[in-house]
């Protein structure tokens, strides 16, 4: 299990990716979901989550521990091309 963002198996894993701007994108998107959620806790619970990674951090953790994967999302608007 990776520990950090710079671990080894994070480094391999983002090397695999065939397409940098699609693995860039879902990771921005995760790391938003992230802050987003973490945000909503620290609101209703009143308490600060310091010792977590940040956001972006986390997201990479993620992907390197296949929490989630790297993939486009469909786009509504595409059809009205």
């Amino acid at each position: 299990m990776a520990k950090s963002m710079f671990s080894r198996e994070v480094a391999l894993k983002l090397e695999g990716e065939i397409n940098a701007f699609q693995a860039c994108r879902s990771l921005s998107q995760r790391a938003r979901d992230i802050n987003t959620e973490r945000k909503l806790r620290e609101a209703e619970s009143a308490t600060s989550e310091e010792e977590l990674p940040n956001s972006s951090a986390s997201a990479m953790l993620d992907f390197a521990e296949g929490r989630i994967t790297l993939a486009p999302e469909e786009d509504a608007d595409s059809d009205e091309l």
